[in-house]
């Protein structure tokens, strides 16, 4: 068993298959650190992380410096204001603008 701390955007299965070579690990990842599968974890979250299931995807991970981050960001951190335009919503963002009609 090792600890390892969280990085950001990583999601419990994001660990298991970096640490563990098996997405299934997600699941005594959460049961051995009482959190749920879903949780949202904070960046520098130490975990402890079962024993690797498949050794050689985990070798390939560390010897490609590869640390999958597949979480995706929370819409009120990346949302810089929403306004209303001629009957739509505008949602603006730091990459894009979404337009939404209002149909009522």
């Amino acid at each position: 068993m090792q600890t390892v701390a969280v990085q950001d955007r990583q999601t419990l299965f994001d660990l298991a298959i970096q640490h563990c070579g098996d997405r299934e690990a997600a699941f005594q990842i959460a049961e051995m650190n009482d959190i749920s599968l879903t949780a949202a974890l904070s960046v520098g979250l130490p975990l402890q992380i079962p024993e690797p299931i498949n050794q050689r995807v985990v070798n390939y991970y560390a010897n490609n410096a590869i640390s999958p981050a597949t979480a995706t960001a929370e819409l009120e951190s990346e949302t810089e204001g929403m306004t209303t335009n001629d009957g739509q919503y505008q949602l603006k963002t730091n990459d894009d603008n979404f337009f939404i009609t209002n149909n009522s």
